[in-house]
């Protein structure tokens, strides 16, 4: 019995999985491309007064002295205003961002926007992934669970390069001289 609980639980171990396919295991806690990926910044809107956290969430905030005459520290330059623009994490705009009360309105990061978009569908191969969006297809799993109101016309942008890349690379390999395939994979 204790032998089949340690090989059930060596199983179930994290070290003996293969990570090497991330997109497979996108949202795992342990999965650094995930980490990466939520880690860019993207603008917000405050849709409500949020008392107390300017110090946090605003870089531009500077250290001041508590007002005087206040026992407690609290100043009203402390609070970050309805309709104040923001740079977050996608995790955390997406934290405070969906769900009941909807504290933050999430603009899409840039790659996702109107312009890329048009692009991408004219021709997909065209844009440079790497330098304009490294983390792509993992920053596009986790705007799923954002709740924007454009993610199924993002999800259809993103299959379309996906297919269009891959093909174009499929392609390359399969047919073309070395010098061609050299400057179809420098993109």
């Amino acid at each position: 019995m204790l032998e089949f609980c340690s090989n059930f639980l060596n199983r179930l171990s994290f070290i003996g999985t293969d990570w090497t396919l991330s997109l497979l295991h996108a949202g795992s806690y342990l999965n650094i491309d995930d980490i990466l990926a939520s880690n860019e910044r993207t603008s917000c809107r405050v849709r409500v007064l949020l008392p107390s956290l300017a110090p946090l969430l605003l870089s531009d905030v500077k250290d001041k002295m508590h007002g005087e005459g206040t026992n407690d520290g609290y100043k009203a330059s402390d609070d970050v205003p309805a309709g104040k623009r923001i740079e977050l994490p996608v995790w955390l705009a997406i934290a405070i961002g969906s769900g009941r009360r909807q504290i933050l309105s999430i603009d899409l990061p840039p790659i996702y926007r109107d312009a890329f978009t048009e692009v991408f569908e004219a021709d997909p191969c065209v844009v440079d992934l790497k330098r304009k969006g490294s983390m792509y297809y993992m920053l596009l799993c986790n705007l799923l669970m954002s709740g924007h109101v454009r993610v199924p016309q993002i999800v259809a942008t993103g299959t379309k390069v996906f297919q269009s890349r891959l093909k174009m690379i499929m392609d390359a390999s399969l047919n073309a001289s070395r010098q061609d395939t050299l400057s179809s994979t420098a993109k």
